[in-house]
Parts: C-alpha cells; structure tokens; sequence
C-alpha cells in the first residue's frame, strides 16, 4: 500500500515540474548560455575532460564534474535546445524527489513531506537555474549533496556502514561539481542534533570524529581549489573594496531573500541592491533587527518542534555560500536559493499543518490544508510559467528585465551587445552609456563602447575606452586584444603585436588573440610567424571556421593551393552553408 502511494507521489510530482516548465521547450538560448555552452569550446571534446580538473572552469570557478556534465550532455544534444531544456526539467525533477524522501525520512509524514516537495517543485524563484540552461547543471552537484544527505540519514537510522561509504563518495561528487555542496557537513551537525542527538560539546566531539572522512574531503577539495583557481573567492576583493559595506549589505539582502520567498514577484536576471556603508542606516536597521528576531525564534524551536528547527537551520547553513563572506561576482541572485528554498519550504509547510490543530476547524483540517497546498502550488506554477516566457530568448529577457529593473548595468550592457551584433550602433552606444552611468566601474561596458566606436571607425576614441577599461581590470584579455586589433586597422603594427601578445600572456587559451596576431603578422609580410600563430589558434579551437579561412587564405597567396584547398574543406566541415568557403574553394580549384 505504501509503494502504492510513494508512487502516486513520485507520479503527481513529475506532473507538477512539467506543467511549471512544460513551455521552456520553446525558448531559445539565453544570458549566459552563449558564454557556458554555445561558445564554450571545451565542451565538445570528451578528451578535454582530464584538463577541467587541472584549470579553472570558465567564469574563474572550480567545477571540473559540471564541466564533464556540460561535455556529457553536448555529445548527446549538440545545441539541440530541447535535449538542454529536458536535462533541466529532469534533475529538478529528481532534485524535488530526493527532498520529498528526505523528508520523509525525518518526519515519517507522507502528506507533509509530499506538500513540502510540491512547494520546492513548483516555486519560481527557481526559474533563474532551471529556465536557465546553464545555470541548470549546478544540479547535478546539487543532486549529488542531496543523496549524499540521504544515504547519510539512511546509515544513522539502520547503522549500515554502505550507506556511509555511499554518502562519503556522493559528498565528493558535490564538491567537485558546484562550491554550495560544502556545507553538507553543517546540515549533518543540524540534522544530527534535530533529531537524534541533543546539544552539547561531548555529541559536537562524538558526531565530528564520525565526520573526519568529509573533513578530509573538504580539505583536499579546498587545497586542489586554490591551487588552481589561486583565491578563495570568485574574484579578488569584495564590493567597492570594502568588507566591511559588504557585511552590512549582505544582512539587509538575507532579508530580501527570504521576502523574495514568500512575495515571488518581479524575478529578474540582475538586481539592484543599494550598498549600505552606515551601520546607522535604515535599511540595514531594519534587517537586523528581522535578522535578529529570526535567530530569536530559531534558538526557541529547538526544544519546541525540531522540524522548524531543522527548516530555519537549512535555509541559512545552505545560504552560507552566497552571503559575500568570500568576495563573489554578484552579490545577490535568485539562483543562489535553489537549495535554501527547501527551508523555506518546510516552514511554509509547518505553518500550513498548524490549521490542524486548530480546534474550531480541525474536523475540516485535512480538507483547509489540502486545498491550501494546491492554491499554493497552482499560484506558483502560474508565475513560473508567466517568468519562463520571459526567457523566451535573449532579448525579449533582458528588454523585460530592463523595465523591472532600470538600474541593471549588467542588463543594459547586454543589450547594448545585442545592438551592436545587430549593426545598431546607435542604441548599443545609448545602452552601454547608460550601463557605465549605472557603475563606472563596470569593465566590460567599457570594452563595449570602444568596439562600437571600432566598427565605426572611430579609433582614437575606441583607444580612450580600451584604456579604460584596462584601467580598471589590468587582466581583461578582450579589451587587451581589441586595443590590439585597432591599432593594426590604423597600421600601427608593432603596437597592435604588443597588446596582442599581451592578451595571449593573460589568457594563453585565447584563441582568438593567436589568430588575430597571425593575421598582422600576414599583413606585416612575416608568413612564417603568421602561420605559426594561426596553426595555434585552430590547435586551442579546431570549431572555428574562419581560423582555416584565414591560414587557408595565407596559403593560397603562397602560392600553396593544396593546402589551402584541404583548410578551407576543413572549414566547410564546419560550416557548409558559408557561401565565402566554398567560393573561395572554387576559385582555387
């Protein structure tokens, strides 16, 4: 009977994860989805994944499994979208499962834990890293931390060393596909003195020896990390190079996430969060002192319902990589309460069963909490669905996203790019403008404007904002290159070789760079070093058509038709319907 209904659950909550996506199919690639996986290169090798463990991943992270998972998954789909949007729908779906035996397990309640996992399933806060197709395999280490809390409740309740072993090898997985995975070891401390043990420093010494295997994974992790990635953060200083206005933003954001939970409306790709620098300020006050009433009642739970204990503990151990404490990218995402919204899920839930204990209505209980959970999940499906169409591809996200949120620089200078892709050089110059207004020191606006005034053969001033742009991030290897570019269009060739080589010197991988560089070499008359580099570029990245393009086109002038014949096939391969190829193949043969 109980298989029974555990299947009617697993059946009903893979219906609830495909009507809330079900209209993803139809979106096309979008945000960042170009940088992780249309443009990625090293996805379409398999021979390239022994490398993800030795070099940082793209966005200077360290998730060498996630980048396997990327490669896994472009053997199999290509930039087939529907194979991308079916590996998102799935491992939410799974990742909800996984949380409702979890549950399960904890409070031995059927209808709770299934109520519980119905909020996580449906919820559109977790649009940003499901609609999202990048942001989707973080969730294969998500799944990965989930099992390994499962086995690991599984091996305290029967004290079957397979489920220990099991749950050590699953917490390995975690780390190495996604950083959030870290704090399994908090959430076991949690959930060993929810449930099992009380609270002392004898049980902390006790339960800490049975945990020395994730210790020692943790570490490992952790020293194989820096060694490659050389910071502990994903960049090198935090926020308006201030620690310090970094705390006191972060507190008043933890607030922002847990009303975004409750209120989850206006979802956008960047928020705006105005960095607080007084401890004397309203905004900060105000969340502290939420901060402090939560901690409050958290303190109080622990002997009163363990259940709510356990659910304010998960949300803020899960939260705790994505509190600045390190210095990050982006101070605030949507994406980062993937895993704490299970807390919030939990609790969302223990105030719903309360209608239980309600004397004047408890003979109608079960009947009020019913109804309840399903309003609940159809309002949230509805506005995932609705979020979803926003992302129906690039710009139609982010001209959505720039009404919500006219203070995005991120969003305005992606727009910005997509003007200037489409040859309107006018709004992208208007958008990139506006996204420096919005942060001078946003780099890549920069970097944005000097190309649009490149194009326009406006060098002199593309100088000024390549410079700029460089001003701020010394190791921006796309100003670097660009700048190098433009002073070989003003036939200024030994400067244009200098920067080139400056930008190979910051990323050696840059391929581009290399091909650039032979091409002013070409143009220098020095062919042996011009073939030297192109051979480079088409070594780091054989998928680029136009790199044969020009080796072939060296070639050819030569006077080597049969080897640029065999480049120039090559880049057909690439590319057959590039009518430039196959002219140019024609007119040699």
């Amino acid at each position: 009977m109980r298989v029974n209904k555990n299947l009617a659950i697993v059946f009903f909550l893979f219906v609830v994860v495909l009507i809330s996506y079900i209209n993803v199919f139809r979106n096309d690639f979008a945000w960042d989805d170009k940088f992780f996986i249309v443009d990625n290169t090293r996805i379409r090798d398999l021979g390239n994944i022994p490398s993800f463990f030795a070099e940082p991943s793209p966005g200077n992270l360290y998730r060498p499994l996630r980048e396997a998972f990327y490669t896994l998954n472009y053997q199999l789909w290509q930039l087939n979208k529907f194979g991308y949007h079916l590996n998102s729908l799935l491992l939410h779906f799974f990742a909800a499962l996984i949380l409702f035996f979890i549950t399960l397990k904890i409070t031995n309640k059927a209808l709770f834990s299934f109520v519980a996992s119905l909020f996580f399933a449906a919820h559109p806060i977790h649009t940003e890293r499901i609609t999202n197709m990048t942001g989707t395999f973080d969730v294969f280490g998500i799944l990965f931390f989930l099992l390994s809390f499962l086995f690991y409740i599984n091996y305290s309740k029967k004290d079957k060393k397979n489920y220990y072993y099991f749950s050590i090898l699953f917490y390995l997985l975690a780390i190495f596909s996604t950083e959030e995975a870290i704090t399994l070891i908090l959430i076991l401390f949690l959930y060993e003195f929810s449930f099992n043990y009380e609270f002392s420093l004898d049980n902390i010494k006790l339960l800490s020896k049975k945990y020395i295997p994730y210790i020692i994974a943790t570490i490992v992790y952790l020293m194989i990390r820096f060694s490659v990635v050389g910071q502990l953060g994903r960049t090198e200083s935090y926020f308006q190079q201030s620690f310090f206005g970094t705390l006191l933003t972060t507190t008043k954001i933890i607030v922002l996430y847990i009303a975004m939970l409750f209120f989850p409306s206006n979802l956008v790709i960047e928020r705006y969060v105005k960095f607080e620098t007084s401890i004397f300020s309203a905004a900060f006050l105000f969340s502290f002192i939420i901060l402090l009433l939560i901690i409050f009642c958290f303190i109080k739970s622990y002997k009163k319902s363990k259940i709510l204990f356990f659910s304010i503990g998960w949300f803020f151990i899960t939260l705790l990589p994505f509190t600045n404490l390190f210095p990050q990218v982006t101070i605030m995402a949507e994406r980062y309460l993937y895993l704490p919204s299970f807390g919030f899920g939990l609790f969302l839930t223990i105030l719903l069963f309360q209608i239980d204990k309600v004397k004047q209505i408890k003979k109608h209980g079960r009947i009020i909490i019913t109804v309840s959970a399903i309003l609940i999940t159809l309002s949230y499906a509805a506005l995932t669905i609705q979020r979803n169409s926003e992302w129906r591809d690039n710009f139609t996200l982010l001209t959505k996203d720039a009404e919500k949120n006219p203070y995005g620089t991120r969003i305005h200078h992606a727009i910005a790019l997509h003007y200037r892709n489409n040859g309107d050089y006018e709004n992208a110059f208007k958008y990139a403008s506006r996204a420096i207004e919005l942060s001078s020191k946003n780099y890549n606006a920069y970097e944005n404007l000097g190309t649009i005034l490149a194009y326009q053969k406006k060098y002199d001033e593309a100088i000024k904002f390549y410079n700029k742009a460089l001003e701020l991030n010394p190791k921006f290897y796309l100003a670097m290159n660009n700048l190098g570019l433009v002073y070989s269009y003003m036939g200024d060739s030994n400067t244009s070789v200098y920067y080139l080589k400056k930008a190979i010197e910051i990323d050696p991988k840059l391929s581009k760079a290399y091909n650039d560089l032979g091409t002013v070499y070409a143009q220098m008359g020095e062919f042996d070093s011009a073939i030297k580099e192109m051979e480079k570029s088409i070594e780091i990245n054989h998928y680029n058509a136009d790199y044969y393009y020009n080796l072939a086109v060296i070639y050819e002038y030569l006077k080597d038709k049969a080897k640029a014949a065999e480049l120039l096939a090559k880049a057909l391969e690439i590319e057959p319907d590039n009518k430039k190829i196959r002219n140019k193949l024609a007119s040699i043969k």
